[in-house]
């Protein structure tokens, strides 16, 4: 019997329902294979959890097609520069969605929507970008697929018209850690780690070029904590990139993050795994691995810590400028003020992110074994009680 998630079914039915065929190179084909059959076999899938995923993958699937339509139907795409972007990476739940934010309510950047993302076709347009009818369709996919949710919402908020992180555009690759967070997926995820990732960047690099084409700033400013384990592939594809570092004390950042994971996994199954997820080791080789990229390049790296950025944002962002000789103007700096007053207030309605360490068997002890390396070389200020 056919199952909805089989790699072949899910190609079929996103050919029949955009009427296009040419997939653009052959990239996605192995990992959609072993997504698929973890998906099948491994990951405890509930009803909702397989509408969810469907919805999801034909999704990304309908999105690569259409940008390798769209490449031939505008031809100008190729020829657009993705110059001197600003990558906001290190540890995860360490206030990278916050300096994202940031670098995206100034003026003269542009960052991806999640609108966008999710559908890219056709090129979006200056003139219609906050009335494009997939602000609606997104809205719409985010809300089915559970996103929208007050729990996640706590969490990381997702909306359709926000900035989102570069793990989404990698979907259309079907090469992204969106998937491990999201599901029970081991022979994919040991898949993952192990790819080169540079024609995936490559593939980033083209849906930039496909997103701008009809809508330009000065400089993307693009962001996913997940930069940390292929930082040497980012650099290869994009040579003139400014590399934002956030950092955290790890007690908090990793009990977070697995609560993250555990709230990701419940809206598509009833089965969700007990412990930190493996983050512990994984997020610890993820900083050796951009540490020993930053020695060879310090001058593309901007440290920015948690404590740091959260006293004082404007003289924070201002110093990242600085180091990658932007220019921060008055007027710019007006409008990240103004987000910042406007994100201020809607934090202090929203709901809370509440978490514990030993809900993951988690302790201080175990954390600092591991990751003391990390908080020594970056010099980590620790948030702890006495």
């Amino acid at each position: 019997m056919s199952h909805p998630l089989e790699a072949r079914i899910l190609m079929r039915d996103a050919q029949d329902q955009s009427g296009l065929s040419d997939w653009g190179g052959d990239l996605f084909l192995e990992p959609l294979e072993v997504l698929s059959r973890d998906l099948i076999e491994t990951a405890n899938l509930n009803a909702l959890g397989v509408q969810r995923a469907q919805r999801r993958l034909l999704d990304n699937l309908k999105g690569r097609l259409a940008l390798t339509e769209d490449r031939k139907r505008f031809p100008g795409i190729v020829d657009e520069a993705i110059l001197r972007p600003i990558f906001v990476a290190g540890l995860p739940r360490a206030g990278s969605t916050f300096f994202h934010n940031l670098l995206a309510a100034d003026p003269a950047n542009r960052s991806p929507r999640m609108w966008e993302i999710m559908f890219p076709s056709p090129p979006p347009q200056e003139a219609t970008y906050d009335t494009d009818p997939r602000i609606a369709a997104c809205h719409e996919a985010l809300t089915f697929e559970g996103f929208m949710s007050p729990e996640i919402q706590g969490i990381h908020p997702f909306g359709a018209e926000r900035p989102e992180e570069c793990n989404f555009l990698w979907e259309m690759s079907l090469l992204t850690v969106n998937y491990a967070a999201w599901w029970t997926v081991p022979n994919y995820a040991k898949l993952l780690y192990s790819i080169d990732m540079k024609p995936v960047y490559e593939e980033q690099k083209r849906a930039l070029q496909h997103l701008q084409h009809r809508f330009k700033r000065d400089r993307w400013v693009l962001k996913t904590p997940a930069h940390d384990w292929w930082m040497a592939d980012l650099l290869e594809v994009f040579p003139d990139a400014g590399v934002v570092l956030c950092h955290r004390d790890p007690a908090k950042v990793l009990a977070s993050l697995s609560n993250n994971l555990a709230v990701n996994h419940s809206l598509f199954s009833d089965h969700v795994p007990a412990g930190s997820f493996g983050m512990l080791d994984r997020q610890s080789q993820a900083m050796a691995r951009v540490a020993a990229v930053r020695d060879r390049h310090p001058e593309q790296f901007f440290d920015a810590h948690y404590l740091e950025v959260q006293a004082d944002p404007l003289a924070s962002l201002q110093k990242c400028y600085e180091r990658f000789d932007v220019p921060f103007t008055d007027d710019r700096a007006a409008a990240v003020s103004a987000h910042m007053d406007a994100d201020r207030a809607a934090h202090a309605k929203g709901p809370r992110h509440s978490y514990s360490m030993e809900a993951f068997d988690l302790d201080y002890a175990g954390i600092d074994r591991v990751m003391g390396g990390y908080i020594r070389d970056f010099n980590v200020s620790l948030e702890r009680a006495a």
